[in-house]
């Protein structure tokens, strides 16, 4: 039987493994952290569970991407999931409007929104072309609607941004913004392909979900499907070392000992791969290239602990921000201004349905705000940085208050924490905190796009710092990793079929 060597277990690394476990492979994962799933992890504070990541996703719809890979692995059926409807509004005027599922259904929201606030303004023609454009740009990458890739396929064009996108599409000035909202589940600058914008914007489009009882369960479910096939998830042991000979890894050496295997797979943070190899296992230009590549936004993240039967539960993540800012630069502005914008998702009581237990709100923030405590560990840092916490989370949460919850939020927590850009680079080891790891660029897509293979044969990436972002991406470029080892269109055929 021919093995596999996973390092890092977050969703790249679990659903890479679980793909190739069922494919006949023995795979073992090996994890940093106590706990797997990286951006599918959740933690307990008190009678409060909360996920660090993944708080909102496509693909799980009837005919999604995720739903398909999860039928073909056989957990279809143990996925608990729940819709969740995207509020948008304006945290000036307090204007919104709630998205159902599908193109068809957005293009009528918006129209009637947009209506009611500008009588007289038609821009439901508007909408149309933007989605068809958005749409068009989908089919350009096969695997997005898991098709077969032919001998003769080749890579999409990414040098339309998705800024230029939607202002060739659209004149309205606060539709642009509104249209631009998508940005924040990849990190969107600029020179955002349009592409990316297409392909996590339209998977959202299609459908949004939460898990119903914490995004560690799924990340359980693809362990199980490792375990269930004769392979192994071994978490607290963090790699300190690649061993190569030639141009093949030959060993991996962790806190807990040293394994071996036929291909080796990372799924960490590729910065934090290149720290581990030797030096001359890469080139120097590849090395300056991953080096210099620029990384997608960070945030502050608010994790709020309600008081019992207080705040209704109604199945929408709201996104609030002031109109007139650029979508393109949410994390651009002064520690006195900031946060621009925020994501507030509450979760579901389990024992008062209908209620909220908690609420997790996320607000971009540049690194620079915490670069002056970069030397510095969770749970050693200075009396300055909790200081500075404090009052980050405060401002924080005057931006919840717009959105217009039962009662104000001071009389609706019993519990609050925050975690900081920080302690996403900590906990998930990526360079600045970035949420979506490395930046794509339509500018210099050859420094921000990488291939699941590389110049060491039997080592190939996965992950978010390849291909393509969030829940969907990740889960589609695991296919294409798998794929390099078992055959390409094997896996796709097989999830087709089913």
């Amino acid at each position: 039987m021919k093995t596999v060597c996973i390092m890092g277990g977050g969703l790249g690394g679990l659903m890479t493994g679980a793909l190739l476990a069922k494919e006949g492979y023995r795979v073992t994962v090996l994890e940093k952290n106590r706990i797997i799933g990286g951006g599918l992890q959740s933690f307990r504070r008190g009678p409060y569970t909360f996920d660090t990541g993944m708080h909102v996703f496509g693909g799980m719809g009837t005919d999604g991407q995720v739903r398909h890979i999860c039928r073909h692995l056989g957990i279809e059926d143990r996925l608990e999931t729940d819709p969740c409807y995207d509020t948008i509004m304006d945290a000036e005027s307090g204007r919104r409007v709630t998205l159902p599922f599908g193109r068809n259904a957005w293009t009528y929201k918006w129209s009637r929104s947009l209506e009611s606030i500008m009588p007289g303004v038609d821009v439901s023609r508007e909408i149309d072309g933007y989605l068809d454009k958005l749409y068009a740009l989908t089919q350009q990458e096969p695997l997005y609607s898991l098709r077969q890739t032919t001998d003769d396929y080749t890579l999409p064009d990414t040098s339309l941004t998705a800024k230029k996108l939607i202002e060739d599409s659209i004149n309205n000035p606060l539709l642009r913004t509104a249209m631009a909202y998508l940005s924040i589940f990849y990190g969107g600058r600029e020179d955002s392909p349009a592409l990316l914008h297409a392909l996590i914007g339209c998977a959202h489009i299609n459908g949004t979900y939460t898990f119903r009882n914490g995004s560690i369960g799924f990340a359980n479910l693809l362990a199980e499907v490792v375990t269930a096939n004769g392979g192994e998830v071994r978490c607290g042991e963090e790699v300190t070392g690649i061993a190569t000979e030639g141009r093949a890894v030959t060993a991996v050496h962790t806190t807990a000992g040293t394994y071996t295997a036929d291909h080796y797979i990372n799924d960490m943070p590729i910065a934090r791969l290149l720290e581990l190899m030797p030096t001359e296992a890469f080139s120097p230009a590849f090395r300056r290239r991953i080096g210099s590549a620029p990384y997608t936004i960070s945030a502050l993240t608010l994790f709020i602990g309600l008081k019992p039967r207080i705040l209704c539960y109604n199945r929408e993540a709201y996104f609030s921000g002031r109109m007139d800012m650029d979508m393109w630069q949410t994390d651009a502005c002064s520690e006195a201004d900031w946060p621009n914008i925020v994501f507030a998702l509450p979760c579901e009581d389990k024992e008062n349905p209908g209620f909220a237990s908690t609420i997790t709100a996320v607000c971009p923030m540049s690194y620079d705000f915490v670069r002056k405590w970069e030397d510095s560990r969770t749970g050693r840092r200075p009396d300055e940085y909790y200081r500075w916490k404090e009052r980050m989370t405060q401002q924080a949460l005057k931006m919840l208050e717009p959105i217009g919850f039962e009662v104000p939020m001071k009389e609706a927590i019993a519990f609050i924490d925050a975690g900081t850009p920080l302690t996403i680079r900590d906990y998930y080891g990526t360079p600045r905190g970035a949420m979506y790891g490395i930046h794509r660029s339509s500018d210099n897509p050859l420094q921000s796009s990488l291939s699941p293979h590389t110049r060491i044969g039997n080592l190939l990436l996965t992950g978010q710092d390849v291909n393509f972002h969030g829940m969907v991406g990740t889960s589609l470029t695991a296919i294409l990793t798998a794929e390099a080892i078992v055959g390409r269109n094997i896996i796709v055929e097989q999830i087709n079929k089913e």
